[in-house]
């Protein structure tokens, strides 16, 4: 009898390299272009800014704050702690290396992710299908190094059922390298309350010390990081996409900007009030909360939700959204009070977003625009609902307490 779990996770993995070994190393695109993503010719773009950088770096520049070497005029927008490569003498011509080591690490945390949960036939298919997405090829193809940190949070979820020190630590080397893994640190509410407060606090404090430490460098990074409406998801991307040119070009004075950027807060903010009430309703949420694949979920449901909320994401950000759908899929078997519809719902849109330049060969670029946008709301309110109504009793329980005293939703 074949076993399909290793055969669909091998037949993703030789579609991937099929399609980016052709492209990178022999210069053919043709099965890569079928993806429809925006091709950086000769390949690993990103990968390439980190050996332009490390090249201004030799020359006595911090590329943080100029990076002559860049060709396109880009400061780096990673934090400083990349620059410690430098050290090892990288340039441009260690692009392809550089490139391959994190689709090669990416390779490795996705088979940590497949085979140390215990996942159906039907999970290792819509799997396959997520990863082999438009979202995440961009990434690949661009050498991110988002693939770099799925393999570090990968083996921070594997490591987590043997070793919570370990996991922790490999939790904020990822929040060193990039910040935002840090919101998938609500994995610990697989914890009992004490644990997960000692635990949650003490790493909290050693984020925050590094934050502090390096402030100035945290917000040049957030200056020159790209916030663009197009390929991208989070809260102020859909009326980018209407002012910008690319897309509708519509006309908007700095008065309007400020109406629709405080209107996304305002959005995000009912929303959060609408899934916090309903959430804590959910009468019979409490036997939902020890789902087998929960502390995955919470991990990219976290890093997606405070992705959205702190800033415009490009796409091949998506990717994470990887560690929701084993927990997703095992919803689909529970009927009661929401979960059924809510999970089908977070997770067909979801690949409307995965999916998105792939469906732009069909549907033109403001239609998919606008379909993607409405997906990105879509799975924001999803996996928040769904995040709170599977939080553990004694979480709950604490909300509950705390909205109470406030009198905002239980007067």
């Amino acid at each position: 009898m074949i076993k399909v779990k290793p055969v669909v996770f091998i037949l993703t993995i030789i579609v991937f390299v099929g399609a980016l070994v052709p492209y990178v190393f022999f210069d053919n695109n043709f099965l890569i272009r079928k993806w429809n993503i925006p091709l950086a010719p000769p390949g690993f773009y990103d990968a390439r800014q980190m050996g332009m950088a490390a090249e201004s770096y030799a020359q006595g520049y911090d590329p943080l704050i100029k990076n002559p070497l860049n060709q396109s005029g880009n400061l780096l927008n990673y934090p400083r702690i990349w620059h410690l490569l430098f050290a090892l003498g990288i340039n441009q011509s260690h692009t392809n290396l550089i490139g391959s080591i994190s689709v090669f690490l990416f390779f490795i945390g996705i088979g940590l992710f497949w085979f140390s949960k215990n996942i159906d036939n039907l999970t290792c298919l819509i799997l396959s299908i997520a990863i082999l997405s438009s979202a995440v090829m961009l990434g690949v193809e661009r050498g991110n190094i988002e693939l770099i940190l799925f393999f570090i949070l990968s083996l921070a979820i594997s490591t987590s059922y043997s070793s919570n020190i370990l996991a922790l630590f490999f939790f904020l080397i990822a929040s060193f390298l990039k910040l935002y893994p840090i919101f998938g640190l609500v994995y610990l509410l697989k914890e009992n309350k004490k644990k997960f407060w000692s635990l949650f606090l003490l790493t909290m404090g050693v984020f925050i010390i590094y934050l502090l430490a390096t402030f100035v460098d945290t917000l040049r990074v957030y200056d020159t990081t790209p916030k663009l409406p197009g390929s991208s998801f989070g809260l102020n991307v859909w009326w980018m996409g209407l002012k910008s040119q690319r897309f509708f070009n519509l006309p908007m004075s700095e008065n309007v900007i400020l109406y629709l950027r405080v209107l996304s807060y305002a959005m995000v903010f009912l929303i959060s009030l609408g899934a916090l009430f309903y959430g804590l309703r959910n009468k019979d949420a409490d036997k939902y909360a020890s789902g087998k694949h929960l502390d995955t979920f919470r991990v990219g449901a976290g890093i997606y939700i405070g992705c959205f909320i702190l800033i415009n994401n490009a796409d091949h950000r998506l990717l994470f959204l990887i560690f929701t759908i084993p927990q997703l899929v095992s919803w689909f078997y529970i009927r009661e009070h929401g979960f059924l519809p809510v999970a089908i719902l977070t997770l067909s849109v979801m690949f409307v977003s995965l999916w998105n330049a792939f469906i732009m060969r069909f549907l033109g670029l403001k239609l998919t625009f606008l379909l993607e946008e409405i997906a990105n709301w879509v799975i924001f309110t999803g996996l928040l609902y769904l995040f709170i109504s599977s939080l553990p009793d004694w979480f709950r329980s604490y909300l509950r307490r705390s909205v109470t005293k406030t009198n905002t939703l239980y007067p």
